[in-house]
């Protein structure tokens, strides 16, 4: 089997990599890089359906950043369609659709040094895209951890179940923001947003149902939160009524089971596993598995009418140091994670028979931290 994956280095490249290999014997393999996305390429968003890779570079310590998206080549090279300068700070994205303009699509930027979320309209074919709206948001005052919540800082964008609603966890203002999606136009509009635990840090999220029925029917739907600064998962359920969405929490627990964070840790990114019943979370500068060697969290996941409604499975390895962004292949069982500081890119196997993270593979080495990887196609 050969794979393709893409990788973004605060080195202020975007590399694209091959994998090969079967059983326990892979090799992972540069094929193209490109310096065109910004000096600090912080997340990656791939339209695998037309072959295009949106970048989005941080803009670390200039004032502004810029979004750039690639056509990719046969041979993994990237080619240039577009880029325009935004604010700064763009760090996780999500594609949606409007519910009246099926053939209309726009993305949806998270901007943690900017504080604020920006819009823009994308032709999926050819990966041109344009600037439709910016939303800036200011505190009256620091919130509980000042050095990190100095201001709002916006850290994650996903759209919902019915795809009507965009949520964006607001790190600095201990908010999930909450934006309904015009059916006829696309233009978000600001709903009131979900309130989470002051000084908790709220960064990623993800959807989950028991099955894709009653994810498609909206029933039995959950939406689970990974709060940063507490290193928690925090679990909502989710109802609609009267076009709004709304949420109530049913579960709360640290990305360590029982135990207390080590110190100076931080919670990163959450999926669910290819089988739907686990929900994995990176944990940064833990060093639990040995110096340089940070972990993964597994719970398991059941529906409401089973006790408990989420379990605390256990840590593994992650293979390497600060897993930021990490990506699960449900074709191949495999993972891609992307250790920010040992400046590597780590394929582990996902083991089907327990749906858990199982043996490393292998790992590539690229130029400066890495902090996002994704599959391709």
């Amino acid at each position: 089997m050969a794979s393709r994956l893409y990788a973004a280095s605060y080195a202020g490249k975007v590399t694209s990599l091959s994998l090969s290999g079967s059983g326990e014997d892979y090799q992972l393999t540069t094929l193209s890089e490109t310096n065109e996305c910004g000096t600090s390429p912080a997340w990656l968003m791939l339209d695998r359906a037309n072959e295009i890779l949106y970048c989005l570079d941080e803009g670390i310590d200039r004032p502004n950043a810029t979004l750039t998206s690639f056509a990719i080549n046969s041979d993994g090279s990237f080619r240039k369609v577009k880029q325009l300068q935004t604010l700064v700070g763009p760090v996780s994205s999500a594609f949606y659709t409007p519910a009246k303009l099926p053939s209309r699509k726009f993305f949806a930027v998270a901007h943690y040094s900017g504080s604020a979320v920006t819009t823009y309209s994308v032709d999926p074919v050819s990966g041109n895209f344009n600037h439709s709206q910016s939303f800036t948001f200011a505190m009256s005052a620091p919130g509980p951890n000042p050095e990190r919540q100095d201001a709002p800082h916006p850290h994650g964008v996903i759209v919902d179940p019915s795809g009507r609603f965009v949520l964006v966890p607001d790190l600095g203002a201990d908010l999930v923001r909450i934006f309904h999606i015009s059916p006829t136009t696309g233009q978000l509009e600001e709903q009131q947003p979900l309130a989470v635990a002051p000084g908790s840090g709220p960064r990623h999220a993800v959807f989950w149902a028991p099955n894709q029925a009653s994810l498609a029917q909206l029933k039995s739907v959950r939406f689970f939160l990974v709060t940063e600064l507490e290193n928690y998962l925090r679990g909502y359920d989710v109802t609609y009524s009267n076009g709004e969405i709304l949420f109530s929490e049913f579960y709360k627990g640290s990305t360590y089971g029982g135990s207390t964070p080590p110190t100076g840790s931080k919670a990163a990114e959450i999926a669910i596993s290819p089988a739907n019943d686990r929900l994995v979370i990176s944990n940064r500068n833990d060093n639990t598995f040995g110096p340089g060697n940070d972990s993964m969290a597994i719970f398991s996941l059941f529906g409401r009418r089973q006790v408990p409604a989420v379990s605390f499975f256990g840590l593994y390895p992650s293979f390497g140091s600060f897993p930021r962004q990490f990506d699960i292949s449900s074709e191949e069982d495999l993972v891609a994670i992307a250790q920010q500081n040992s400046h590597k890119v780590v394929i582990a196997k996902w083991d089907t028979r327990k749906d858990t993270l199982s043996s490393l593979l292998v790992e590539q080495e690229l130029d400066g931290e890495i902090p996002a990887v994704v599959w391709g196609f």
